[in-house]
């Protein structure tokens, strides 16, 4: 019978080695080491420690093309917008080592990966930046949007995201907080609708609700500090 592979602990290891200490930092024997392997069979799953990290920013960046996929396309560019916002929070809020490594990697491809991965990488990216910018620019043209330029947005919405792991630690298996989905999107819906775009803050989330989330998020974050 055929052992069960490991890539998937290979690559899960990988990516907190390399949140911890850096992609450079971190080497094949250290890997193989915490994930218990030989450094022959961790070969055999990667050939190199730059094909690890290309696997994990092909995920990350692919996922969010996937949900780009399932937007509406139609409907007013407040509610498409809200749709992205909403979906993206759920998606990258339990992602933490990988997410991390994403962002704080990404910036070096050039320098890490084989010229055709990153150039991989490079236009995917694009892909999604685009399809982002025309939403904005889309709601702007409506007069959903404040006048912003739909770069500045786009960055300050993916600088949110990018840090949400950070300081959200819950696993991928118990899912996101209603409360935290609910209170980033409103966060970014308020910051860039135009002042009379969109349902007011009590018909959004209702009073008593916008109460009801604080009280989880501070029972949540007091159990974080107990544990």
């Amino acid at each position: 019978m055929p052992r069960p592979s490991r890539r998937e602990d290979v690559r899960t290891t990988a990516a907190r080695i390399f949140r911890q200490q850096g992609y450079l930092a971190a080497t094949m024997d250290l890997i193989a080491e915490e994930v218990g392997l030989n450094k022959g069979t961790l070969y055999h799953y990667y050939p190199a420690k730059s094909a690890i990290l290309y696997e994990l920013l092909s995920e990350q960046v692919d996922g969010t093309l996937e949900l780009l996929a399932r937007v509406p396309l139609t409907g007013s560019g407040y509610d498409r917008m809200r749709f992205f916002v909403r979906e993206q929070v759920a998606l990258v809020a339990t992602k933490q080592d990988e997410l991390v490594v994403f962002f704080q990697e990404v910036p070096w491809i050039d320098q890490r990966l084989p010229q055709a991965q990153a150039r991989s990488i490079h236009q995917r990216i694009y892909r999604y930046e685009e399809f982002v910018k025309a939403l904005l620019a889309e709601g702007t043209r409506t007069g959903e949007f404040r006048d912003f330029t739909p770069a500045t947005v786009l960055y300050s919405i993916i600088g949110l995201l990018a840090y949400l792991p950070n300081w959200y630690r819950r696993p991928a298996s118990a899912g996101t907080d209603g409360w935290l989905i609910d209170e980033v999107t409103d966060f970014v819906m308020h910051g860039i609708s135009a002042p009379t775009t969109g349902p007011a803050r009590g018909e959004e989330t209702g009073g008593e609700g916008v109460h009801r989330r604080r009280g989880v998020r501070r029972a949540s974050t007091a159990g974080a500090a107990s544990r």
